[in-house]
């Protein structure tokens, strides 16, 4: 009893307000209205469970620091990084604000790097042994710009925001203002970046519903997949499949196959944090500080930042946590039903052991079109394809003031369905068509999420 009560405490969301009432939930859900309903833990299966939680959860929340230091634990951090703790990028296990006031970037919005040109060759290196991310990178500064370091190493640069606004106009006339964000660099440290380099722009996903997604099986997934279209309905949603085969799951292409391994890939290019899948720390041959800096002290568990019994408690953390669950809002779903948002944005899912949620998503690959397209391939997702982004919980987001889309350029839901297109071009115009009180109740039904 005591250690369930000091979970509570140190893990989970403050109390939550009452609520209007609402039909029991399962364990695994959560009422969306509720106060962080991102960090509402699942019931933990014995005392066991607990402590990995608790393991966990302080590996996710509690801050690492730069090496030597007095803890062999987390002593890990960089030596180029972004952020010194997980939480800082998700608050409430939720997202977090990316863009400041005055328009600057904030730490959670990554400036990331690829090589698109490039991309085929490496989809014909299959080499388990090497991290996707080693193949497509700027020579000089990696996968991922760092704007910190530990010590008197210098960050790699200095992002920074340019904004393109347009105006769209509903056929009412009504207007809505729309900003597209684009990143630029400045101060680079280690030098000029490659000629062919893409710089693009990631956000943090809400971290909802992690461990039922991870239970759901493939053919789940699949079921829903239409990549030929032969249908004709326009939507042919697929899967992202890595090199080995597995189907990616997580990501904004869903470009990691595992929750483990979407763990791993954040531990590394965000804090500096080396792990069973990022064993070398991701210093380039030309910095040369960096490949000098002082390493963490091996730990029983070996010499990595994060061993491998860390980074599954981090997983064990993060899978307990429920999913949000919205109130019946009977007018408000037909017409987001009828406007063809649900072909994508599925409603229901169900894992192996017969768990059913509402995640408001396939979880595949959609093309949406030139306007949202960056140029970039992960793994088999093209430059214009993203994986559905779920909508469970978006009601917390909204209520949060956070931005939405992969590289935050929507700050409100309404902006978001303006920019879609390609395979979603049908739904966005049946949702302009509407009156201004039915597009108003679609998006109330999303506030609800």
């Amino acid at each position: 009893m005591c250690k369930e009560i000091l979970l509570a405490t140190i893990a989970l969301s403050p109390v939550t307000p009452a609520l209007a009432a609402a039909p029991d939930l399962p364990a695994w859900l959560v009422d969306a209205r509720a106060d962080a309903p991102f960090a509402r833990a699942m019931p933990a299966a014995d005392d066991a469970a607990i402590d990995r939680r608790m393991l966990g959860r302080s590996f996710f929340s509690i801050p690492w620091v730069a090496a030597p230091a007095a803890t062999s634990a987390r002593d890990g951090l960089g030596p180029l990084f972004n952020a010194n703790t997980c939480a800082s990028c998700h608050e409430d296990n939720g997202s977090a604000a990316t863009i400041g006031p005055e328009g600057q970037p904030l730490r959670p919005l990554l400036f990331k790097l690829a090589r698109p040109d490039l991309h085929a060759a490496r989809m014909e290196t299959v080499d388990p042994e090497v991290p996707d991310h080693a193949r497509i990178v700027d020579p000089a500064y990696g996968a991922q710009i760092a704007i910190n370091a530990v010590g008197r190493i210098r960050p790699e640069a200095r992002p920074a925001l340019e904004t393109e606004e347009r105006t769209f106009r509903y056929p009412d006339g009504s207007e809505v203002a729309l900003q597209r964000l684009i990143p630029r660099l400045e101060g680079l440290n280690y030098g000029p970046l490659a000629p062919d380099t893409v710089i693009y722009l990631r956000q943090p996903p809400a971290l909802a519903g992690l461990g039922l997604l991870d239970a759901v099986p493939d053919a789940e997934i699949l079921d829903w997949a239409d990549p030929a279209d032969r249908d004709g309905d326009g939507i042919s949603g697929r899967a992202n499949r890595m090199p080995d085969g597995r189907l990616g799951r997580y990501g904004w292409k869903a470009s990691e196959p595992t929750l483990q391994a979407q763990i791993a890939n954040a531990a590394a290019l965000d804090m500096g944090l080396t792990n069973p899948l990022y064993p070398n720390e991701l210093c380039r041959p030309d910095q040369a500080d960096c490949r000098a800096a002082k390493r963490g002290r091996p730990s029983p568990q070996g010499p990595l930042d994060l061993p491998g019994d860390r980074l599954a408690a981090i997983e064990d953390y993060l899978s307990g946590f429920r999913a949000p669950d919205a109130p019946a809002d009977a007018r408000g779903q037909a017409l987001f039903d009828g406007a063809g948002c649900t072909a994508c944005h599925r409603p229901a899912m169900t894992t192996e052991d017969g768990r059913t949620f509402h995640p408001m998503s396939d979880y595949l690959l959609h093309d949406m079109g030139p306007g949202l397209a960056d140029g970039v391939r992960e793994q088999d997702a093209g430059p214009s394809e993203f994986r559905t982004a779920p909508l469970m919980g978006l009601g917390a987001r909204l209520r949060a003031g956070h931005r939405f889309l992969h590289d935050a350029r929507a700050r409100t839901s309404e902006e978001a369905i303006l920019w879609h297109g390609g395979e979603a071009a049908h739904a966005r115009a049946a949702f302009t068509n509407l009156t201004a009180v039915d597009r108003a109740a679609i998006l109330d039904y999303l506030e609800s999420l």
